[in-house]
């Protein structure tokens, strides 16, 4: 098995804060790199390279930045819903990109993974995604979610229902275009189906499916750059009820897990 990790990062003109956002994008890219076993390869795609990548231990590391070019960087509008649109359009053509780039470089990979920039893998993922190399797909359903603002920590049995950074998917499933244009990111999975729909919408294909029980991933919320979050938790209730939602869920983690992804 190897596993290619396309990590699609916003644009410094998208950003609320780009020193934010390559903050949270440095976090991601260390949590990829403190993997346990190496059989995989992984690549972020964007418009503007972070300073850190430009450091020697990144650019010997197994993770990549590609200068992405295919398209401009969104410009947000009035319509909040048409905005939602544009920014999953940059993100599912920058992953397609990201995908071409590494089977070119490592025609190898047999799986591949759509990380997001603020997202954080547990350091054994790539080891353990290794018992289900056999399935068509693996979809991970438990996972933990991490309210950077509280520090709170939730554990989430439903977690492709709400975080993208949830399915791992054999090359066998796809065929790539020849290139990137407004239609050809429907090509991959990651472009064509919702994370909401995905498990049952390959299985309905005739795919099989894994469903590891390990908690393999951790959605970083409230880090000040969740344009999904910051769409929907766009109210004082709506804020303040989420909150609340994520103290009455609270369960002690151990430092060991927490390390495990990073976090101190």
């Amino acid at each position: 098995m190897q596993i290619g990790i396309v990590i699609p990062l916003k644009s410094k003109k998208v950003a609320k804060n780009w020193d934010t956002t390559v903050g949270n994008l440095k976090a991601t890219v260390d949590s990829v790199l403190s993997q346990s076993a190496n059989n995989y390869s992984a690549v972020v795609v964007g418009h503007e390279c972070p300073e850190f990548f430009k450091d020697d231990l990144y650019q010997s590391s197994k993770c990549e930045f590609l200068q992405y070019s295919d398209f401009e960087p969104p410009v947000a509008g009035g319509d909040e819903a048409e905005n939602q649109l544009k920014y999953e359009f940059d993100r599912c053509t920058k992953i397609l990109r990201g995908i071409m780039y590494l089977r070119n470089q490592h025609p190898l990979i047999t799986h591949w993974f759509a990380l997001d920039a603020d997202d954080l893998i547990r350091n054994n993922f790539v080891k353990t995604l290794e018992k289900y190399e056999e399935s068509d797909a693996i979809i991970l359903d438990k996972g933990y979610f991490f309210f950077k603002s509280t520090g709170i920590i939730n554990k989430e049995n439903e977690f492709s229902a709400y975080c993208g950074s949830s399915s791992v998917v054999s090359d066998e499933v796809f065929s790539l275009p020849e290139g990137v244009d407004e239609k050809s990111f429907r090509s991959t999975p990651f472009g064509n189906i919702s994370h909401v729909h995905m498990k049952q919408r390959l299985t309905d294909d005739g795919w099989s499916i894994s469903v590891p029980n390990e908690r393999l991933i951790m959605y970083v919320r409230d880090n000040g750059e969740n344009i999904s979050n910051d769409a929907y938790c766009n109210t004082p209730y709506k804020k303040l009820k989420k909150n609340v939602k994520s103290i009455l869920r609270y369960s002690p983690i151990s430092r060991d897990i927490k390390a495990s992804f990073g976090l101190s």
